[in-house]
């Protein structure tokens, strides 16, 4: 029962002290609120006492005032828990003012109810705070002083306004002594308590800053502003400097830690921010005790405590950073060096394939174009297959190289799908039917339009999709598909697609077929030769026009290849297009050519063709002859090769455009490089022929650059 009872009280005491905090409550305010409410609860529970006291001894006119004080302590209290603190605390204030003048008026100052002021000015220590509250404070202080005065010019020594006081004086004085004494000692403990509370507070605050201060993961230096000299240091900065003990550092200058170089900078800094009073961040370099180079990532912050400025300087440790940064340079340096050195392999080795290349391509040509007996005729297409199978590894790895660099760039123009298909379709069909296969053509009729995109690159993709399906098949068909998914009036979707009846691919393989040099099998590059190019090549180009290769295919079901992508539709195409037929070859009669060329087989390739033509040409074995002749004669054309011993082709060019600067000059290479086009034109060239060349481009570039002039 007794535990039933005090479990109540308690609760009740609980309600009465904790009434007025709210969740988003401050804890400063939170501990005014409970200080405050405890006021009340004692002085509440002090009025009690007294007017039982006083209804006990029949002192009706003092137990009525203490309980009109108590109606006023409810009321602070009351407005305390709506959240208006401060008038709560001046209506308490003041009831507890008058109470006690008109307490000790009526009573008189034998009763000792003045005593009570002492526990009172005891008690504002916890009610109000001297630093947010000082006005509040004068008041309070300065009503109590005006009570106190009132007391002693108005308090009579005795009143006998109530019966029989004259005989409790002594028992008045006695209980307000003890009531006195103990609010003073409750308050005083409780004051105690706080500052208790305080200090731990403080102490608390004071250890957690060290522990941050001193686990930081950067560098702290407390230096004075004035001397730069460093006043102390955190264990991070010891350890970063490799020192022992913090003696080691403190009061030495903060310059004495930085590598020379950096010091000018620090002094500019520092003489900054001292001027504008702002932050700094940057990268300075230090050196430990033991010698070893530290970079670090810096902010200096300026502060004054007690009226001395300091400078905080913050120290994260970047070192295995730049160290790593340094290593990514010098690892950059030597891949663009690599790069470069590859570069130029390419280029030489391009060179150095395609002049041979171009003696056996043009002399299988000629030899096709001329007499021959009829069981030549297998080996002159063995000849031809060959070489031109060389040549397209040579263009594929160039090809890879490009890609992989991202020198490819997609060109824009106008191109009807439809035609293109059917130009695939008509050069892979005759081969396939060499080899007994079916070859079928899918192309869908919505594609007779024409649609921005690149040609070459499309046409390279789809020629290498059905190379791999006519290779990889040796019984059974050959597909093509061309479908337009879907299409507005500013762009069309639309989808590839090549299929085969061969050898398939296994699942496992799907994703390695499309790496560079990689084929599904080890018997398979055997069987059928490759490199292994065509698919990652094909894959690359395809996400160049933002699409994906994809593949559907099982071992020895066949494979199909397939690929989306969306085009620009071209608005500006010619709807009728007048049929023209193929113009012959023109001759090129009455035309002197000079060629400089320091490959014989290359020389006589092209002078026959030349001859064939009706043009008379003239050779020069390297620049410097090619600059004699021409002195010597006039020509229409130069034909200049760009690689030739003791002067090449760009230098001769360059000393003929002084003698003559509008004949125009045809370089004449196997020589493949960036921006080659753009080169070649500022080095005075009118335009260019790779070698192997085809007969009908080299014809059609010397008429078009020739006739022109003489119409």
């Amino acid at each position: 029962m007794k535990r039933k009872q005090s479990s109540v009280f308690r609760s009740l005491y609980e309600d009465f002290v904790y009434s007025g905090l709210y969740e988003a409550i401050s804890p400063e305010k939170r501990k005014k609120v409970i200080r405050f409410n405890i006021f009340i609860f004692l002085a509440l529970m002090a009025n009690v006492l007294a007017v039982i006291s006083y209804f006990s001894h029949n002192l009706y006119i003092s137990a009525l005032i203490n309980t009109s004080s108590a109606y006023f302590l409810l009321v602070a209290y009351y407005f305390n828990k709506k959240r208006r603190h401060a008038l709560a605390r001046m209506i308490s204030i003041i009831t507890v003012n008058l109470y006690l003048v008109l307490i000790c008026i009526v009573e008189g100052w034998r009763a000792g109810e003045y005593l009570y002021f002492f526990p009172f000015f005891l008690i504002l220590t916890l009610l109000v705070s001297l630093k947010k509250d000082y006005w509040e404070l004068i008041f309070i202080y300065g009503f109590g002083l005006a009570s106190i005065l009132l007391c002693i010019y108005l308090s009579p020594a005795e009143n006998n306004m109530q019966r029989l006081i004259t005989n409790m004086y002594e028992g008045l004085y006695n209980t307000n002594l003890a009531i006195a004494l103990v609010l003073t000692i409750i308050f005083s403990y409780s004051i105690l308590r706080v500052n208790r509370d305080h200090e731990m507070s403080i102490l608390e605050e004071k250890a957690f800053g060290d522990i941050i201060y001193h686990t930081s993961l950067d560098g702290v230096f407390i230096v004075y502003q004035d001397s730069l000299m460093i006043d102390s240091c955190n264990s991070r900065a010891m350890e970063m400097f490799e020192l022992e003990d913090e003696k080691q550092i403190t009061l030495s200058n903060i310059e004495d830690w930085l590598e020379e170089h950096y010091r000018e900078i620090f002094y500019e800094t520092i003489e900054k921010i001292s001027l504008e009073a702002k932050t700094w961040q940057g990268e300075l370099l230090f050196t430990s005790k033991k010698g070893r180079q530290l970079h670090g990532y810096v902010s200096i912050i300026p502060f004054v405590y007690k009226n001395t400025r300091y400078f905080k300087i913050r120290i994260l440790d970047i070192t295995e950073i730049k160290v790593a940064e340094f290593e990514l340079i010098r690892a950059k340096e030597k891949a663009e060096v690599a790069s470069r050195a590859k570069t130029r392999f390419l280029s030489n080795m391009s060179h150095e394939l395609r002049t041979p290349l171009n003696g056996i391509i043009g002399a299988s040509n000629l030899l096709l174009q001329e007499e021959y007996l009829a069981s030549q005729k297998p080996h002159l297409d063995i000849l031809r297959y060959s070489s031109e199978h060389m040549m397209g590894l040579v263009n594929d790895i160039l090809d890879t190289t490009k890609i992989e660099s991202g020198k490819v760039e997609l060109n824009q123009a106008p191109v009807n799908l439809c035609t293109l298909a059917r130009m695939v379709a008509v050069q892979f069909s005759n081969t396939a039917m060499s080899k007994g296969l079916s070859f079928r053509t899918n192309i869908d009729s919505g594609l007779d339009l024409e649609l921005l995109t690149d040609q070459t690159r499309l046409q390279q993709i789809l020629n290498n999709l059905l190379s791999n399906a006519v290779k990889f098949t040796e019984e059974g068909l050959v597909s093509l598909s061309c479908q337009c998914l879907s299409k507005t009036s500013q762009k069309a979707i639309v989808k590839f697609e090549v299929e085969d009846t061969g050898i398939g691919i296994p699942g496992s393989k799907h994703k390695e077929i499309f790496e560079s040099f990689t084929q599904a099998d080890v018997n398979t590059t055997r069987k059928y030769g490759g490199t292994g190019l065509g698919l990652a090549i094909s894959k690359k180009l395809v996400e160049m026009f933002e699409g994906k290769l994809e593949v559907e295919s099982e071992q020895g079901k066949g494979s199909k290849f397939f690929f989306i992508i969306e085009l620009k539709i071209n608005h500006n195409w010619k709807k009728y297009i007048e049929e023209q037929k193929p113009k012959m070859q023109s001759s090129l009669s009455g035309i002197k050519l000079l060629i400089a060329e320091d490959n014989h087989v290359n020389m006589s390739i092209a002078r026959r063709f030349l001859n064939k033509w009706g043009a008379e040409v003239a050779e020069a074995i390297n620049g410097k002859d090619a600059l004699e002749k021409f002195k010597q004669d006039k020509y229409d054309l130069l034909l200049i090769d760009l690689e030739m011993p003791e002067m090449d082709g760009a230098t001769a060019l360059k000393e003929i455009r002084k003698m003559n600067e509008f004949i125009p000059a045809v370089a004449f290479t196997a020589a493949v490089y960036d921006n080659m086009h753009v080169d070649l034109l500022s080095k005075g060239f009118n335009d260019f022929i790779h070698k192997p060349f085809r007969p009908e481009e080299l014809h059609n570039k010397i008429y078009n650059l020739v006739y022109p002039k003489r119409a």
